[in-house]
Formats: C-alpha cells, sequence, structure tokens
C-alpha cells in the first residue's frame, strides 16, 4: 500500500503509572483506569475496538462511572500510541450540541457533524479534562482530541499528532498492492482548519517522558 502521507510515525505509547489506585484492565481494546493521587483520573486504550460483543464507549462509560465512585475530580486520557479504529461518537458524552468535525471532499465542504445531545454525561462527569497526544496518535484518537480542543473542553498535552484525518478508497494494483486514495478530509469543526498530513498541535507541548506529569499539574489548576 502506498501512502501519500510523508509523515513517520514517532513517539511511545502510553505507559500507565505505577502509582495510583486501579480502575481495571486492560481489556481486549487495552482500555486501563487508575486513580491519580489528588484525584486524577487517568484512562488509556490502544485502539478503538466496536465490534462484536466489545464496544469500545461502553466499556470508557463504565470505567469513567468506577472512578467517579473513587472520587474523580479530573480526567487524564492518555492516547499516545493510539492509532485508531473505528469511529465512535466518544467526544459527544463531554459535549452539547457542539460541532465535533467538518467533512471536506474535492468539491467543497460535505457537511459537518455536532455532538449527539442524547449521548451527553450527567453533570457529575463533566469534569476538567487533559488528553495526551503524540506522533503516534491517528484518526480516531485525533478525531476525538480535534473535537474536545476545539470546543475547549480539555486540554490537549504532548506533541502534534500523526495527521491521518479523513476517508480513503483502495485501488487494487497488479501483484496485490493497491494505492489508497483519500476521499474525504475531516477538518475542525468549530474553526474548518483541515489537519490531515499535518497532524493536531497540542495546547501545552511536552515529550513522552514529562507528558503525564505535565498534564496532572493543569488539572490539578482547574480542581
Amino acid at each position: 500500500m502506498l501512502n501519500s502521507s510523508t509523515a513517520t510515525i514517532t513517539g511511545a505509547s502510553a505507559m500507565v503509572p505505577t502509582e495510583g489506585t486501579s480502575l481495571g484492565g486492560p481489556d481486549e481494546a487495552g482500555l486501563t483506569g487508575k486513580i491519580l493521587p489528588g484525584g486524577i483520573a487517568y484512562i488509556t486504550w490502544r485502539d478503538f475496538t466496536f465490534g462484536g460483543t466489545y464496544k469500545i464507549d461502553a466499556a470508557f462509560r463504565t470505567i469513567l462511572t468506577k472512578a467517579l465512585a473513587q472520587g474523580a475530580k479530573a480526567w487524564l486520557i492518555d492516547l499516545r500510541g493510539n492509532l485508531g479504529g473505528s469511529a465512535v461518537d466518544m467526544t459527544s458524552m463531554f459535549l452539547n450540541g457542539e460541532p465535533t468535525m467538518a467533512i471536506v471532499v474535492k468539491t467543497g465542504k460535505a457537511g459537518t457533524q455536532t455532538a449527539n445531545k442524547d449521548l451527553r454525561l450527567g453533570a457529575e462527569y463533566q469534569l476538567p479534562m487533559a488528553v495526551l497526544l503524540n506522533g503516534r496518535s491517528a484518526s480516531a484518537s485525533e478525531v476525538f482530541a480535534l473535537a474536545l480542543k476545539e470546543n475547549k473542553r480539555a486540554t490537549i498535552v504532548g506533541q502534534k499528532s500523526l495527521g491521518c484525518l479523513g476517508a480513503e478508497s483502495p485501488n487494487p494494483l497488479p501483484g496485490g498492492a493497491s494505492i489508497h486514495v483519500t476521499v474525504q478530509e475531516f477538518a475542525g469543526g468549530v474553526t474548518g482548519a483541515k489537519y490531515n498530513n499535518v497532524g493536531i498541535p497540542p495546547d501545552v507541548e511536552a515529550d513522552d517522558a514529562t507528558a503525564v506529569a505535565k498534564a496532572i499539574e493543569i488539572l490539578k489548576q482547574k480542581i
């Protein structure tokens, strides 16, 4: 397969902090959680798995609820190393009908998606939030982060994401190879800014070694 992007996948995968109280995991999507000192609920998962009997959105909500029961005061979502998967509407849990993503095709803008108000979680879930990204964060993880970033619902900490925000059409070639042509790009729902092949810049830069500590520092100021 040939890829039009010249971006190189860089950065580490998420590393669950050693301190804190376990919220369970990892499950089949790698979903893992911990309550860190100060009431910071750290949650990470490997990919957006959605099929069969497992649904990442349902599993995510379950771990959020468990965290609240253990006194969570803020959400720290670590999507470093998360290369995406099925597009699942998880941003709606934290938004209230705001624009989440603009769809752009060759002939121009093809519409804007908005958060589903029916999926918004209750007020007790609307805690301060930080999302960690790096050069190994792509696709669905970028869609999730972008909607929260543009609607100022979460602070993005870390490094610029990979920049894989779009849909493609495969074109088979002789010998088993194929060229995948981009037919849609996913742009910012609020700003219309394009991030495909560019990447989403963080609000606060931090390398992989210091990203968790930086996010905790930011969240403690908001609690």
